[in-house]
This record gives structure tokens, C-alpha cells and sequence, in this order.
């Protein structure tokens, strides 16, 4: 009888672990927060926490031809997750539309979000304009 109860027992511990873990992991995931930047905050320090979202809102004009990239020496401490695009509020705004990018905050440390302002069918290159953001991440 002894054998019985001891293997209920382990299958009830293990049944509490696999519930501990879930609502570890769902626990982690409601701190996290989305922290939103816009042309405003251009060259600005910025602090963020591993597992936070950062969203960043550039008003572009993709009907003229460029559109905003992020480029490809911008920090790797920052996944990009998602980009979408809505209208801009300013009916009489030359950039009647924003793009909005989503960044998953990755790892510790601090590096440099750099994004480039180009035409879309070009590779960015020097001299067209940037926004930057100084990332540190706790």
C-alpha cells in the first residue's frame, strides 16, 4: 500500500511544480511594460528592463518614396518584434504617416538603437537623416 501513496505523492508534486512554473512564467510576463519613444525623444538616454517592449513612433511620408529603417549596426540587445504604419494626427503634417516599431528588450547592457530615414527601394547611406536612441538596459 506503501508504494501507492508514495507514487499519488509524486504525481501530485509534479503536478504542483508544472502549476509553480506556469504561474512563474505568466507572472514574469504582467511586469513587463511597453515604454513609447516619437521623434521627440531623438538622441535621448533611455533606460528599459529585460523583458519590457520598446515602441518607437517616426512620422514618415512612404508616399514620397522613404520610410524609416532600422539599421543594421543598431544594438542587438533589442529584437525588432513588429512594424506597422497608422495616419498621422496633423491633417497639413509633409509626413502624414507614422511608423510604429516594436522592440523586445533582450538582454543586459547598453548599445545604441539607430534607425535611418532612406528611400525604400535604397540601401540607407551617410548623410540621411537618424534618429537615435542611447539604451541602457537594467
Amino acid at each position: 500500500m506503501q508504494s501507492l501513496s508514495s507514487g499519488r505523492r509524486l504525481v501530485f508534486a509534479h503536478r504542483l511544480a508544472v502549476v509553480f512554473l506556469f504561474v512563474a512564467c505568466c507572472q514574469h510576463r504582467a511586469y513587463a511594460i511597453t515604454r513609447v519613444f516619437t521623434d521627440d525623444d531623438k538622441g535621448n538616454d533611455v533606460q528599459v528592463r529585460v523583458g519590457d517592449f520598446l515602441e518607437v513612433h517616426l512620422k514618415s511620408n512612404p508616399k514620397a518614396g522613404t520610410k524609416w529603417f532600422v539599421h543594421p549596426k543598431s544594438t542587438v540587445l533589442l529584437g525588432l518584434s513588429g512594424e506597422t504604419q497608422a495616419r498621422g494626427t496633423d491633417p497639413g503634417d509633409p509626413r502624414p504617416v507614422v511608423q510604429i516599431f516594436t522592440f523586445e528588450v533582450r538582454r543586459k547592457g547598453d548599445g545604441i538603437l539607430l534607425m535611418r530615414y532612406a528611400p525604400a527601394k535604397q540601401k540607407p547611406q551617410l548623410g540621411e537623416e537618424e534618429y537615435t536612441l542611447h539604451v541602457v538596459i537594467e
